[in-house]
């Protein structure tokens, strides 16, 4: 297929709606595979992925790390779906379909990871509860978090401090060495050190934690190692087995480009039974019998679901996911640093500016935090996203007091310059 003939194939999907007809919307699979080969690295690529979002003409969008941008034929085919569903309404889901959600997902994390060790969950706040207040945690029992990060995981936490008297111990990020986070880590463990949970990539500065390091020292000291992965999955190339992972957890709605209320929750083969089931339901059990109290939980982390879903969002995120694959991972995090990168740049030659992302490249990844100094961050981020269209996010978190930006494949370097140059009016 011609270079024209694909910019002409995606533009026909940005629409679709038909009234009247069986089918609602006409969007169909679209052949990027095909496609892909017939356009060349650089702009006119990203230009064409671009028009498969509805952002306005001239608004910058760069809060992938609050809310990911779910591109026009994922939202047609989950319409499309829901409508299919209505026409002879069932209160169960189509397992073939759900099976098949999990084992695209599972290739995103690691080229190990089973489908049977994922568990489709609502939000990464949902994974992180199950892990938290499923694991065997006794009063006085401690857990190792950094302070950077997010309420997702900083709530569920003073939660289980209350209800039962863990500990909570943290370290504050070496911005200077990413391996330092390894040796402030080891400085805080104890014989009551149970767990060590922290993001793969913080939401405050988008600091990328060295995982595998991390995971052997987990390992090496018999802990649970936890992670809160809202921030990688979909623009990090990973291998959570690899790096000794036990549990993790990401939404869909963020760099995955799927919509809201769909999470995964990844659980270790073996963890199973030490990951107690909290909360329960239809497809949570094997089988039960309440007379002789019995339960049998499925021998997957199926377990961890339960009840009526609504089996469009995740058919939804599972079209994303094919979005994303078929771009290629390793495609958008390069895209997407050499953005963040020339951004990183740009800052750097601006005195009145202070970076607060890691100073080391190999720890840095698509978000990049700054401050004005002598400028208030909050009026920083009113000036870009209410006078000049170009949505970022303010970070009040851990006492940053910064302005974030986040990078994905719906940006480009012209926003780049934009965005630089009217930071430039601050300073």
């Amino acid at each position: 297929m011609k270079r024209r003939q694909f910019i002409n194939t995606l533009s026909s999907f940005t629409g679709g709606l038909v009234f009247g007809g069986s089918r609602v919307f006409s969007a169909e699979s679209l052949p990027f595979e095909e496609v892909l080969k017939s356009v060349p690295e650089g702009g006119v690529l990203w230009n064409v992925i671009r028009k498969q979002f509805s952002f306005p003409k001239d608004y910058i969008y760069l809060n992938t790390g609050g809310i990911g941008a779910v591109p026009n034929f994922v939202i047609n085919k989950m319409n499309n779906y829901m409508y299919k569903t209505q026409i002879k309404p069932r209160p169960a889901h189509n397992m073939k379909e759900w099976w098949q959600v999990k084992e695209n997902l599972a290739g995103l994390l690691s080229p190990s990871a089973k489908r049977e060790e994922l568990a489709l969950v609502s939000t990464a706040s949902e994974g992180i509860n199950i892990i938290l207040n499923g694991l065997p945690l006794e009063k006085g029992d401690e857990i190792i978090i950094s302070r950077h990060e997010h309420a997702a995981l900083n709530i569920p936490l003073a939660n289980r401090m209350q209800l039962k008297g863990i500990r909570v111990k943290i370290f504050d990020p070496d911005f200077k060495n990413g391996l330092g986070n390894v040796e402030r880590i080891e400085k805080l463990i104890t014989k009551r050190t149970k767990l060590i949970f922290v993001s793969h990539v913080t939401c405050t500065t988008g600091q990328r934690f060295p995982l595998k390091e991390i995971g052997e020292l987990a390992k090496a000291k018999k802990l649970w190692f936890a992670v809160d992965g809202a921030q990688a999955v979909g623009h990090q190339l990973m291998d959570i087995k690899g790096s000794n992972v036990d549990f993790y957890t990401f939404s869909g709605h963020k760099w995955c480009l799927g919509p809201k209320r769909t999470g995964v929750l990844f659980v270790r083969d073996g963890l199973l039974d030490v990951l107690k089931p909290t909360v329960v339901g239809t497809y949570s059990d094997e089988s039960f019998d309440l007379e002789k109290g019995e339960l049998v939980y499925q021998s997957t982390a199926q377990r961890y679901e339960y009840a009526t879903q609504n089996p469009a969002l995740f058919w939804g995120l599972g079209k994303a996911v094919d979005f994303i694959k078929t771009i290629g991972v390793d495609r958008i995090q390069k895209h997407n640093n050499n953005l963040a990168e020339k951004f990183y740049r740009g800052l750097k030659e601006m005195q009145q500016v202070k970076i607060l992302s890691p100073e080391e490249k190999e720890y840095r990844t698509s978000i990049i935090s700054f401050k004005i100094k002598n400028k208030d961050y909050k009026e920083v981020g009113k000036f870009l996203t209410d006078k000049n269209q170009i949505r970022v996010r303010i970070v009040p978190e851990a006492g940053v007091n910064g302005v974030r930006v986040s990078f994905h494949v719906y940006n480009n370097e012209e926003e780049v310059i934009r965005t630089l140059e009217t930071i430039k009016k601050l300073t």
